[in-house]
């Protein structure tokens, strides 16, 4: 017997709880100096710190998951107000994203750029499902989501001190983030929407909205490698500000780095 998708998803809540809890005592006996200095501030260390390396993880594992939904699932589907089932590759990669933003929520509370994020990416979600929107769009996009491998990457080293002017390595992971993005994230939804059988103002206003973001962010990043000037995008408030970015004292000159949020349609 299938148990109801509201068990599978209840349970998704309970095993990120319990990894975190994990992540928790990992670091602190590991760790126990930098541990107390995350606790120093609950609200916008310690909580915001375990996000990270568990998206990480969380990522590593989906990704495959949802690239293979994208494969499974027949192009003729791509159609608006289809009832068809869902594959078994294709519910784990919706149901897991929808278990990692829920569950991140009350723990990245101290930032209303990810709050929002996460609200609409999971609203998003299920208006795709109430209206039987086409589904390899959203594998696509979740598959794409591969790109948060880097950005928390550059988080966890902000988190440890590094700045884009000291770290060498965070600055060449901080441009093949912004080159993965476009490459994995902007160029794959723009060809497939082009290659669609059906679509409608909603859905390609969607799709620009979240092509506006990724381009966003890909600016706040070049911006922070001193690529291109950033001072507009910041006087714009268009640089999210990230859990690290109070934490280490930066030059100047970087104040307009924030990392990018986990996309959505986070990324």
């Amino acid at each position: 017997m299938v148990p109801p998708n509201w068990v599978l998803f209840v349970a998704g809540l309970v095993a990120y709880q319990l990894v975190n809890r994990c992540a928790h005592q990992i670091v602190k006996r590991i760790n126990p100096d930098f541990y107390m200095t995350l606790k120093a501030d609950k609200h916008r260390k310690l909580a915001p710190y375990f996000v990270f390396p568990l998206g990480f993880l969380f990522t590593l594992l989906t990704t495959p998951i949802c690239t293979a939904a994208y494969n499974d699932t027949s192009s003729v589907t791509d159609l608006f107000g289809l009832d068809r089932p869902f594959t078994t590759n294709g519910k784990i990669c919706l149901a897991s994203r929808a278990n990692l933003w829920t569950s991140e929520l009350p723990l990245l509370s101290y930032s209303p750029e990810y709050i929002a994020h996460h609200v609409l990416s999971l609203s998003s979600l299920g208006l795709f499902l109430i209206g039987k929107g086409p589904r390899r769009p959203l594998y696509l996009i979740y598959a794409g989501l591969v790109t948060e491998l880097l950005s928390d990457s550059a988080v966890l080293m902000r988190f440890h001190g590094r700045t884009p002017s000291s770290s060498p390595i965070l600055r060449k992971i901080l441009l093949a983030n912004v080159a993965s993005m476009v490459l994995l994230r902007l160029l794959p939804i723009i060809a497939h929407s082009a290659a669609m059988l059906e679509t409608r103002a909603d859905y390609l206003g969607g799709i620009a909205s979240y092509c506006i973001h990724i381009c966003r962010l890909s600016f706040v990043q070049l911006g922070a490698l001193g690529y291109i000037n950033a001072k507009a995008g910041r006087k714009l408030s268009l640089a999210p500000r990230d859990a690290a970015a109070d934490q280490f004292e930066k030059p100047k000159r970087l104040a307009a780095y924030a990392t990018v949020a986990p996309v959505k349609v986070k990324e």
